[in-house]
Parts: C-alpha cells; structure tokens; sequence
C-alpha cells in the first residue's frame, strides 16, 4: 500500500519540493519557453499576449501614466522573473532542502507559468464565469494548469504549515 507524500513539504530545516522526473523536467522546460518569450527583443504579438499577464496594468485609466509606468518598472518585473526562474532550475535539479526564499522563486514561476497559459484557456478574471473558456475542459493545457494549480496550492500549505 502506497502512502501520499505531498509534492512540497516544510521539514525542520526548511522545506522540500518532491515531483517526478517527468513533472521536473516538464516545468524545467516551461521556465525555458516562458523565459525565452520574456527575453525576445522583439516579441511578436502573440507572444505580447501570451506574457500580458505577467505585468499588470497599474493605471488602467491613463494610459500616460501607464506607459510611463511600464517604462520605469518593465525591465525589473522581467529581471525578478528571470532570477526567480534560475531558482526553480536549482532547486528541481538539486532536490535538497530550500529555504522559504527559494520556496517562494518556486510559488512565483509557477504561477508565471499558470498565468501564461490561463491567457491560452482564457481564464477570466471574473469570480461569475466558468473557470476556462468552452471548449478548452479536456485539453492538455487545461490538465497543466490544474496541475500547477495543485503544485501551487501544495507551495502554500507548505509556507503556512497546514
């Protein structure tokens, strides 16, 4: 009989992340595509969607204040996001013990990476919709973002001790 043992767990010195071989290297490569978009000089406007997720709108009634804002604070966002994607490749090739920093880089590319692809399923912001647009129930995208979303969940528990 096979015992459940959480994917992310806080042990006394810290806390661990434990998924398969084939999940780590799955989000391994979802850091390297979603860091490539992040990095393109010239992003295509698909590509200008699929990552508008990740850097949200600050002064949605302006559109002065807004441009200034992404100006000023664009390359930062995307710096902290690169570094937090380092993070992830550490930890999941190490699998040792990390602290709440890393665990934290980890809960942050992931949701990343969620919010990448809720744009794909389009995922509304609004608490009355469905969850994911029609359609979208029994694709693969849709299995990886329930995935993540459990990960996710799991970073939580782990960082709040439940």
């Amino acid at each position: 009989m096979s015992r459940f043992r959480a994917p992310v767990r806080r042990k006394s010195d810290g806390f661990v992340v434990d998924i398969g071989k084939d999940e780590t290297a799955l989000i391994r490569r979802l850091v390297g595509e979603l860091r490539s978009l992040l990095i393109d000089p010239e992003p295509n406007d698909e590509a200008q969607e699929l990552i508008s997720r990740l850097f949200p709108v600050a002064y949605p009634d302006d559109d002065e204040m807004e441009a200034e804002y992404q100006r000023l604070m664009r390359d930062e966002l995307v710096q902290s996001k690169l570094a937090a994607f380092d993070v992830v490749d550490d930890v999941l090739a190490d699998r040792g013990v990390i602290d709440e920093g890393r665990l934290v880089s980890v809960m942050q590319s992931i949701n990343s990476i969620r919010l990448v692809l809720g744009v794909m399923l389009e995922v509304s912001d609004d608490p009355d919709a469905d969850e994911v647009a029609e359609g979208y129930e029994d694709s693969p995208e849709y299995a990886l973002y329930s995935y993540l979303s459990w990960l996710l969940e799991w970073c939580v528990r782990a960082l709040s001790g439940t």
